[in-house]
């Protein structure tokens, strides 16, 4: 069976994203205190959350953290298996990379920080860090990410599509897909490669400047 392609975010529908988050962000401001309202500290959170799905790659087990059981059965007995993956906290933020602990399949692995992308709503790298560990759940960030997606995009989007857009817009930057496999902590490199694959268009354009 052939793998299905990815439908990722892409780099333009991501910034309209951004925009409309940073105006929702706004409007949680209170310029004479110069804070934030409660609910504007807990969306500025959000916004943590889904420019490090995009920017860095990162799953939303891996922000958040995972504690989970899951129990099935091999063979006629009843089996429990354990995931457990740490929530991210200041201390795995070094210079512009950000350790991620116990990833799928319990690999360890450095993403960089995407620091360009907080400055565009306004959020400072020392926020990021104060605001770690984010202490929101899934639940709600996967919420936020598809009303956001619904009301700019008007298309349902899910928080494992910015991971998508991640890897596909590094790949499509001209970045190396061994260096992409490394960051997206994929174990196999032809799963990296599947989503050269995922704009037909690009390729396309591409062909089209062959000169035959």
């Amino acid at each position: 069976m052939a793998s299905r392609l990815p439908k990722p975010v892409s780099k333009e529908d991501f910034d309209k994203l951004l925009d409309e988050s940073k105006k929702i962000l706004n409007e949680y401001w209170m310029p004479r205190l110069e804070k934030y309202m409660p609910r504007g500290k807990t969306v500025k959170k959000y916004i943590i959350a889904i420019i490090l799905g995009f920017g860095a790659g990162m799953r939303i087990s891996e922000i958040v953290g995972l504690d989970k059981k899951y129990s099935y059965s091999y063979k006629g007995q009843k089996r429990i298996q354990e995931c457990y993956v740490p929530e991210l906290t200041a201390d795995k933020i070094e210079n512009n990379f950000i350790r991620v602990i116990g990833g799928k399949g319990g690999k360890d692995r450095q993403v960089p920080l995407p620091i360009s992308l907080f400055k565009k709503v306004g959020i400072t790298r020392q926020e990021v860090i104060d605001s770690l560990p984010l202490k929101v759940s899934r639940g709600a960030i996967q919420k936020f990410t598809a009303e956001l997606g619904k009301k700019v995009l008007n298309k349902n989007i899910s928080f494992h599509k910015l991971r998508h857009g991640f890897v596909t817009f590094c790949l499509e930057s001209g970045m190396p897909i061994h260096q992409v496999q490394m960051f997206a902590g994929h174990s196999r490199l032809d799963t990296t490669g599947i989503y050269l694959h995922a704009n037909p268009k690009q390729a396309l354009d591409k062909y089209e400047e062959i000169k035959w």
